[in-house]
């Protein structure tokens, strides 16, 4: 199940266009034709207090199609172009509606209907390109909707939408929704000791994904109607969970039989079967009257880690990785996983 989040683009005040400007659709006087963005159907959840506490200067990419004289299905032969909005970024100000310009207009739907989508966050140097193509530029001269190259820094929620197909100011009372779902996976870690007695002290030092992607591409799925993600490109790197900062010793993390949560991240998804992926986990051990400590550093293949839920990160999908540590056996964990759900369904950022 596609957990989603919904921005509403809505038709709210009526200006006139200016000289030369396309011709607009001039519906009833109480109505008004310019298309405009609220946040009248995005969800409170338990995590921010109001939406204004979340909301305030965040921002996503609209595109949107004019269609003169057919349907989003007739592409193939009317070779439709995000022409009538090309990555236009849409702002939600300091406790305000999400604003943009300039402002546009609903056409004539005698004339043209218009098909949306959208990304989030906005990105001004959003790498996109024609489908199927690694060096081609998408510009509001292509066609159709394009493959997006995306590089996640692994801390901050990534979202697109479903397509929004075949508009016009009376088609949904001058409102369109448009339904984004997470593209990133989301995994979080807890950490305990094996042995609940006070005999040792497990004291973290650091916990990380090594050897992954950071970058691959995002592209629509004409026949299945999803986004999915193929080409992943560039360095396999480290994405650190967590890590002790030697020069204060306040923030040591000293494990105890009980569960402790850490940082969440979200990575790119991506097959986890290569020998370079995997789990990193560094700790101390020392044991009462005796004054060494003993630095441990363990790795695990993630394909091992994640063996039950297939050895890939899943879109939209929710992990959790219970760690338990001991001083001589080997790590122990388990996996469990889920869609990511409706109380993450909004961006996140450390």
């Amino acid at each position: 199940m596609l957990n989603r989040v919904t921005f509403i683009i809505a038709a709210v005040s009526l200006t006139l266009l200016g000289a030369g400007c396309a011709k607009t659709y001039d519906p009833a006087p109480e109505q008004d034709a310019a298309i405009r963005f609220g946040a009248g159907s995005l969800l409170l959840n338990d995590v921010y207090a109001s939406k204004a506490d979340y909301y305030d200067n965040t921002s996503f990419g609209v595109f949107a199609f004019r269609q003169s004289g057919g349907t989003w299905a007739q592409l193939a032969t009317k070779n439709w172009k995000p022409d009538f909005m090309f990555n236009q970024e849409v702002v939600h100000g300091l406790g305000s509606a999400y604003t943009y310009s300039p402002t546009r207009y609903w056409p004539d739907p005698a004339e043209s209907t218009l098909t949306f989508w959208a990304y989030s966050p906005y990105d001004e140097n959003a790498l996109l390109l024609e489908s199927g193509s690694t060096t081609s530029a998408y510009t509001s001269s292509s066609t159709g909707l394009p493959d997006m190259r995306y590089t996640s820094d692994g801390h901050t929620d990534f979202m697109v939408s479903d397509l929004v197909k075949d508009q016009t100011f009376a088609s949904n009372s001058g409102v369109v929704e448009l339904p984004f779902g997470h593209a990133l996976s989301k995994v979080d870690v807890s950490v305990q000791k094996q042995d609940p007695e006070d005999r040792y002290t497990v004291t973290l030092k650091n916990v990380s994904f090594n050897g992954i992607y950071f970058t691959g591409t995002i592209r629509w799925n004409t026949s299945t109607e999803i986004w999915a993600w193929a080409l992943w490109s560039g360095l396999r790197q480290n994405l650190g969970v967590w890590e002790d900062d030697p020069e204060d010793d306040s923030d040591d993390i000293v494990l105890t039989a009980s569960s402790q949560a850490l940082p969440a991240v979200m990575p790119l998804p991506q097959n986890l079967t290569d020998a370079a992926a995997r789990l990193h986990v560094e700790f101390s051990v020392s044991y009462e009257g005796i004054l060494h400590e003993r630095s441990t550093t363990r790795e695990i293949l993630l394909s091992k880690v994640f063996e039950e839920a297939g050895a890939v990160w899943n879109k939209n999908c929710h992990y959790a990785l219970s760690i338990t540590i001991s001083p001589d056996d080997p790590i122990e964990f388990t996996v469990s996983w889920s869609d990511w759900g409706d109380v993450y369904n909004f961006h996140i950022t450390d």
